[in-house]
């Protein structure tokens, strides 16, 4: 599972060394970065008898505000300082999603890999990268994907790269999730 308080602090340093080197942050960043660090914090006090519905709400919110900033800032520092240092500080990102030091939750079993700065994806555009190998007894996927107007590219690790508007990725995340969630009980 992704370590959302590892994530949010490397972040804000990421954030705070932009700022250090000059940069202005548009301010809807900032506030990203605050709701992440909130839905965060709260994430860390859910218990394990927490029900799976409210944990995986709480994770996607923590998940989407996160990702956000991250998209964000990379794109900032790709385009003010170039390609090398987004990607030293995209791997600090990566590190920090395994960073096991910090205890979590445990969670449900979910399909979703949490993904990063992808290739492909139209600026502004949400997404997530899901195992295929999850969604093999999903029923109708392309109606669910074309429902949403979700756009696809397979990945080479058995992951599917999901992306559109930030709603039709929330809201196909969470019907996956139930779906899978079913089929483990």
């Amino acid at each position: 599972m992704a370590n959302f308080y590892s994530v949010a602090k490397t972040l804000e340093e990421f954030l705070k060394e932009l700022i250090d080197k000059g940069m202005t942050i548009p301010p809807q960043v900032i506030t990203e970065l605050k709701t992440g660090r909130s839905v965060t914090s709260i994430h860390q006090r859910m218990t394990e008898e927490t029900d799976v519905e409210t944990l995986t709400e709480v994770e996607l919110k923590a998940m989407i505000a996160l990702q956000n900033v991250e998209m964000n800032l990379l794109s900032l520092a790709d385009e003010k300082f170039g390609k090398d240092y987004a990607e030293q500080w995209q791997k600090k990102v990566n590190e920090a999603y395994m960073d096991n030091t910090k205890p979590q939750v445990a969670a449900a079993k979910t399909p979703v890999n949490i993904a990063r700065y992808a290739t492909g994806v139209p600026k502004g555009e949400h997404w997530i990268r899901v195992q295929t190998s999850w969604l093999e007894n999903v029923q109708d996927l392309d109606d669910k994907l074309e429902s949403r107007s979700l756009s696809t590219i397979p990945q080479d690790d058995d992951y599917l790269l999901v992306y559109g508007r930030k709603a039709d990725v929330s809201d196909f995340l969470k019907e996956i999730r139930q779906i899978v969630g079913k089929m483990g009980s």
